[in-house]
């Protein structure tokens, strides 16, 4: 079997699914997928680790098919991660340029970033994301590309993402036991909103709400650029759980009536709604019958509640003007019925499904929201990849052949040369 050349292979750590998409891009741009491998995910609770080899057995079941339906073998991988220990901070770097008659190049742009990202973290914490939010030229002229102008100052406003040392650490060492080198670390919720999100939507404003099994992670983008990176500690499992109580059924048969008669709003439930047979805790596992208006009833007040916590972080963190644009829904919940109905009243903002957009090839299994992490993720890397291949690896977050350590070299820091150089590409 044939190694993956000149593709990409991403890897979404789910809560309920663990998913590999091996893809590339073609001249026009467009991305597309060349196999898919997904498996039932174990040992990851809440979108960490909690059992290293059952984690290692999901991700290799997940690379076995993959590579079988790609036909090539998977030497290393990205990985996109989530959990509740995501958070984020924007901070500000500027530098004096060399002289006003020569033009802004790559390198002021560089020691621009480098002065943005030096700040002081927790020791737990890891810097994974350095995104360049946009430039300003002698503290009046703001710019989203500013190579080529002329100015004496130049300063940049960033975007940093931390997550937690152990988690990354933990997650990275899941995949090596997997048998594959790990080739870039990111976080999930800003690969998936990046690809979710669309240009107006950037520039107007939006709120990607991530509807995952173990979490719900919030990214907001403000005048074009990323704002705010941060994670819930609810999810639809908690949605599971609630069924499982509430209809006295296991939490594998409450997962599967959220998914077929999951209603997010009661009235939304057709009066002819058939009644739901379940299989109860019995011994002789006798059937009952449960009405999809109680389903929907219990789907509602978790959903509602989830809905309050993020409203509490839009306040908290001055967000308002993030739902100028819209709110896009994405995950597993967002195929929730009536979910976006829901959000849209609550908050006071239209709101949509969120999609993974235009993919060729091996894509009937990616065309919902839940795959907008892998699909995000290998975005991601393959815009890291032109990067590298334009020479500018020396701020890419890959793998260094330095002896660096493993976490420091995988999460370096700025992913991308076009989000390095021009967030608004």
């Amino acid at each position: 079997m044939p190694p993956t050349s000149n593709a990409s292979v991403a890897i979404d750590l789910g809560t309920s699914v663990i998913t590999t998409v091996v893809g590339e891009r073609d001249d026009l741009g467009q991305l597309h997928i060349l196999g898919i491998g997904q498996a039932p995910s174990s040992g990851i609770e809440a979108g960490q680790i909690s059992h290293v080899s059952r984690a290692a057995d999901s991700i290799r079941a997940s690379l076995d098919q993959a590579e079988a339906s790609s036909g090539r073998q998977i030497l290393s991988v990205g990985i996109a991660v989530s959990g509740a220990h995501l958070q984020s901070m924007n901070n500000r770097g500027a530098v004096a340029l060399p002289s006003i008659g020569e033009p802004i190049r790559d390198a002021d742009l560089v020691r621009a970033i480098d002065s943005g990202r030096a700040i002081t973290i927790n020791h737990v914490a890891s810097l994974v994301h350095a995104i360049p939010r946009y430039y300003v030229v002698d503290s009046d002229r703001r710019s989203f590309d500013p190579r080529g102008q002329h100015g004496q100052r130049l300063d940049v406003s960033m975007h940093l993402v931390t997550a937690s040392q152990s988690a990354i650490q933990n997650a990275a060492h899941c995949v090596q036991n997997a048998g594959v080198d790990v080739e870039l670390i990111a976080a999930k919720p800003v690969v998936a909103a990046e690809r979710a999100v669309r240009g107006d939507e950037k520039e107007f404003g939006a709120l990607v709400v991530g509807l995952d099994s173990g979490t719900t992670t919030l990214t907001t983008f403000e005048d074009g650029a990323i704002s705010h990176t941060s994670a819930l500690p609810i999810g639809t499992s908690h949605i599971a759980r609630d069924l499982s109580v509430g209809l006295h059924c296991a939490n594998d048969e409450a997962l599967s009536v959220m998914r077929s008669h999951g209603w997010a709003i009661p009235q939304l439930v057709p009066n002819d709604a058939a009644q739901i047979q379940l299989r109860g805790f019995s011994a002789d596992g006798g059937m009952h019958r449960a009405e999809p208006s109680l389903v929907a009833e219990i789907i509602n007040a978790r959903a509602s509640e989830t809905i309050s916590m993020i409203a509490n972080r839009i306040t908290e963190f001055q967000l308002q003007h993030a739902l100028a644009g819209g709110i896009i829904l994405i995950g597993g919940g967002a195929a929730l019925q009536g979910i976006d109905l829901l959000f849209s009243k609550a908050l006071e903002s239209p709101a949509r499904i969120g999609e993974p957009g235009d993919l060729y090839g091996l894509a009937d299994k990616l065309r919902h929201p839940d795959a907008l992490g892998a699909v995000g993720m290998l975005d991601w890397m393959l815009d890291s990849g032109d990067a590298i291949s334009a020479g500018h690896s020396g701020s890419m977050a890959r793998r260094s052949e330095s002896g660096e350590s493993l976490l420091g070299s995988l999460v370096s820091g700025v992913s991308g040369f076009f989000s390095v150089f021009s967030p608004n590409s």
